[in-house]
């Protein structure tokens, strides 16, 4: 079987994309210079998203409770009034208080990554599965990650969550910048399809 790539396909704006290259890899550059500032500064980056995170759950609480009141009268009054006020509740706590927030994530995550690993490595065992030893790696990773975090806990919620960002906007610079140059290939080898031969 043939795949295709983008060096012989044509993708709805790939024309754009390519006449404004350079602002995709200036993206990716962007992305990848926050992610290793976030990685090298975890607590600030920690502290940063928890702040981050608490100001959005304020705004979708207020807009929560101006819609209850906006269009209470269609039923879902108190669930919205109630869910908007929860959101409010959160959002002043994470804001107030962000390393107690931290440490809470870090602990929820910690946990996470304990049974969302186990489960997956036994699931993994038990049924067999068609290259389950990836499945078990993973698995096993999560495990110890997670053993890991709430033995360090509450010391690791000062740079768990500055980590994860970190990493996540790295790898996302990566990638930006990965396409921004196989667009400007896509451009190259139309050019050179299209250059006149030569007698």
């Amino acid at each position: 079987m043939k795949y295709r790539t983008m060096t012989d396909m044509t993708l709805p704006g790939l024309h754009e994309l390519r006449a404004n290259w350079g602002w995709v890899l200036a993206l990716g550059i962007a992305l990848l210079v926050l992610g290793l500032l976030a990685i090298t500064t975890s607590v600030v980056a920690t502290l940063t998203t928890i702040v981050f995170l608490g100001c959005l759950l304020l705004i979708a609480g207020g807009f929560e409770i101006a819609n209850a009141f906006r269009h209470g009268q269609y039923g879902g009054f108190w669930m919205h009034l109630l869910t908007g006020a929860l959101d409010l509740f959160c959002g002043a706590i994470l804001v107030a208080f962000p390393m107690a927030g931290a440490a809470a994530l870090t602990f929820v995550l910690a946990l996470f990554f304990l049974v969302g690993g186990t489960v997956r490595a036994a699931t993994a065992v038990v049924m067999k599965l068609p290259n389950g030893v990836w499945a078990i790696v993973s698995g096993v990773i999560d495990f110890i990650l997670g053993i890991l975090l709430i033995a360090s806990w509450p010391v690791s919620s000062l740079w768990f969550l500055g980590l994860l960002v970190g990493f996540g906007l790295a790898f996302r610079g990566f990638w930006w910048i990965a396409f921004a140059f196989a667009v400007r290939a896509t451009e190259d080898h139309g050019a050179q399809g299209h250059a006149p031969s030569r007698a």
